[in-house]
């Protein structure tokens, strides 16, 4: 839902765009254009395949496909992989009937600090309705409800979700973990939900057997080398299709097997990469990609010494993997990792 907040920040963000020179407006605006390319995987359908059962769970009462949850690394491409799927499916599409407009959607980040009531209060303003600094925890999940009812909301998908495990007090978090339930559970108007977030959000999915008996996991696992194949297939889309430039010195198999040793087969880490060496070609005005850009951009990121530029030197297997691996530092630092799965039938309070 646009807000006034993000009109605001787009135009100041054009103002200063204005202020640069014309070569880096231009690269500028291409690489955005090229970042904002689906960059295909086998997750696309799998997802897509979840979501299917999800959409059929809300006329079939299927309990297991009533919560998904999109686990992985940091950087693994987890909110691109929701992302990209949502928006190719037009069944969550904002549409206008005899009651307004609907929003089938509500996509939001988890609050920091997380708190029942904080999250909650995420979801209802992010429907655009504006709540009351003092209102009663008590009041809250109903207001949700009814607006979710009154938006037509049929999914609500949660990023950064690992943030509720810095809810630290077990009876707090069976809280929270209960009202989702309820939400997904509701006989008035059931919605079903998809929480993104690295991996200690898996807790909240096995601490608790009503939560398991609920929901699907998808764990995004880093390209393993048999699969190297994968990042060769990558390397041709993002250059040639989506940027389209040539990279006719550029050994494929041999760039793919070097990224990903350079990412520790870090999915969003390989593709930044390969979109980086795009990007100074694009600086450079030239029409081919090299190895001495894919060399550049490595260095780069990680201002090795070049003779430890493993784009470079024959003996690249044997320097220190995953140094070009973007990991974000964000709430799953200093995440609570440590509670214990409750008993069978143990319901905290």
């Amino acid at each position: 839902m646009s807000t006034e907040n993000d009109r605001r920040r787009q135009r100041a963000d054009q103002r200063l765009f204005a202020t640069m020179d014309d070569d880096d407006q231009r690269v500028t605006a291409r690489m955005e254009e090229i970042r904002a390319m689906n960059v295909s995987t086998p997750r696309d359908k799998l997802l897509s395949l979840r979501i299917g059962k999800m959409k059929q769970s809300l006329r079939s009462g299927d309990k297991k496909h009533r919560i998904l949850f999109v686990t992985g690394e940091s950087n693994a491409g987890k909110s691109r992989l929701v992302a990209n799927a949502l928006a190719a499916d037009a069944a969550f599409r904002k549409y206008e009937d005899d009651d307004g407009w609907a929003t089938p959607l509500l996509l939001q980040d988890a609050p920091s600090p997380c708190t029942q009531r904080n999250f909650a209060i995420r979801l209802i303003n992010g429907l655009g309705f504006p709540v009351r600094a003092k209102i009663r925890e008590s009041e809250i999940w109903p207001l949700l409800e009814e607006q979710l009812r009154a938006h037509r909301v049929r999914f609500i998908v949660i990023d950064e979700a690992q943030r509720t495990m810095k809810i630290k007090d077990q009876a707090e978090l069976q809280k929270l973990s209960d009202s989702l339930i309820g939400l997904v559970d509701s006989r008035d108007w059931p919605v079903r939900i998809i929480l993104i977030g690295v991996d200690p959000l898996d807790i909240l999915r096995t601490r608790d057997s009503q939560m398991r008996n609920r929901s699907k996991p998808m764990r995004l696992a880093g390209i393993p080398a048999q699969k190297v194949g994968r990042i060769e297939t990558w390397i041709k889309e993002i250059v040639c299709d989506h940027a389209a430039l040539g990279m006719p010195d550029i050994d494929v198999a041999d760039t793919a097997r070097r990224l990903r040793h350079a990412c520790d087969g870090n999915a969003g880490s390989i593709i930044e990469l390969i979109r980086a060496a795009v990007e100074l070609v694009l600086k450079s005005g030239r029409s081919n990609v090299s190895a001495v850009d894919f060399a550049q951009a490595y260095a780069d990121l990680t201002d090795c010494e070049p003779q430890d530029n493993l784009f470079e030197t024959k003996l690249w297997e044997a320097l220190p993997s995953g140094l070009a691996k973007i990991v974000k530092t964000d709430d799953a630092e200093d995440a609570s990792v440590n509670l214990k799965p409750l008993k069978p039938g143990e319901r905290p309070r």
